[in-house]
């Protein structure tokens, strides 16, 4: 059987080259094989740029552009400005239609496989920017009218009845694997609750705090994320503050140390799903989770409103803004680099120059 034939490299480029270096390295000088090695260590750093997650989905995000242009009769590979201007309506044009972060995942697909091949993109486009602005500016405003702010009286609510239910559970349970997850779900709950209104961390960072990024100090706990939607990269790492607080019952310190205690956390993500025999996984849980538990959690209360966990993130601004914290102390603190904080920070002002309150009704 004939030897298969092996295309040849790319006229001009090293890593051609060193290709034919790797195959014959022992025929070759010295100089071809640091040329091969200088590939390798290339190769591995294109591949170690993406976790593998993110490579999946770039991969998933790219074959959705591609189908989309086949069945547009459009140009996928080099994508004109159009194509990807197009290409993002359409994504847009859903029942349900794509937030923010799913354009920019695809987007993100485009660039890369552009990178990939060596193809100019349009990534700077300046159309296509002021369109991403024009659809940040739609989802805040919609995020802000459709979720309510959580205050700390709502959250005091919360725990309330949270203690209310768990007793409750104690006292009518007669399974300890029931009782054991009531309990674990319980302290999970409002640390998730509590840590994220001190915090002001978006839910994706939330859920993605692991043990090594606590570190306990006098005032309380620090907490530095190894992942920020600003920062996906990892390199600011910036902390967060987790003071202790006024009252027991709300310590976001306290609700912490408690749950990691209770479900025996050490090492690896700090919130976890807790199964129905009454353990703790070894995984963490995904973002959307921390929606559901503000959710449930707030209608539990029978706190009127919207919930999710923007519900978190839109209280620590307008509890702040109401308590005369300065404008960019709340944006450092809650990582806003847009006017979006102002809309909290008008609400959070609203009831405290209310001149209505002066007329004695």
């Amino acid at each position: 059987m004939p030897d298969p034939v092996v295309p040849d490299p790319e006229p001009g480029s090293w890593h051609g080259e060193a290709e034919l270096a790797v195959r014959d390295a022992a025929e070759l000088d010295p100089a071809y094989e640091y040329v091969a090695r200088l590939a390798a260590i290339d190769e591995q750093a294109a591949l170690d740029s993406l976790a593998p997650a993110t490579r999946d989905a770039y991969r998933r995000a790219w074959e959705t552009f591609e189908q989309w242009t086949a069945q547009t009769s459009l140009m996928a590979l080099p994508a004109s400005a159009s194509t990807v201007r197009a290409f993002v309506a359409h994504l847009r044009d859903r029942p349900i239609p794509a937030s923010l972060p799913t354009i920019n995942q695809h987007l993100s697909a485009i660039w890369a496989k552009h990178a990939e091949l060596g193809l100019p993109s349009v990534r700077q486009d300046g159309q296509l920017r002021l369109r991403l602005q024009g659809y940040a500016r739609q989802d805040q405003e919609r995020l802000v009218r459709q979720m309510s702010a959580l205050m700390v009286r709502d959250v005091q609510r919360i725990v309330a009845v949270m203690d209310e239910d768990l007793f409750t559970a104690r006292r009518e349970l007669s399974d300890e694997r029931a009782v054991r997850k009531s309990e674990l779900v319980y302290r999970r709950d409002k640390a998730v609750i509590l840590v994220g209104l001190a915090t002001a961390m978006r839910r994706s960072e939330l859920a993605r705090i692991e043990v090594t990024d606590l570190r306990e100090d006098v005032e309380g706990i620090v907490i530095t994320p190894r992942w920020t939607k600003r920062d996906q990269s990892g390199v600011e790492r910036n902390p967060r503050a987790v003071p202790r607080g006024a009252a027991r019952a709300t310590c976001p310190v306290t609700a912490l140390q408690t749950w990691l205690e209770a479900a025996e956390v050490s090492t690896g993500p700090v919130f976890r799903p807790v199964t129905r025999w009454g353990t703790v996984a070894d995984r963490g849980f995904t973002p959307q989770v921390i929606r559901t538990i503000v959710q449930q959690r707030a209608e539990a209360a029978g706190l009127p409103g919207t919930w999710g966990a923007h519900s978190l993130r839109a209280g620590f601004a307008t509890q702040s803004a109401k308590n005369g914290v300065a404008r960019h102390v709340i944006m450092a603190d809650g990582d806003w680099r847009s006017a979006a904080v102002d809309r909290y920070l008008r609400r959070g002002a609203l009831w405290d120059g209310a001149a209505a309150k002066s007329l004695g009704l």
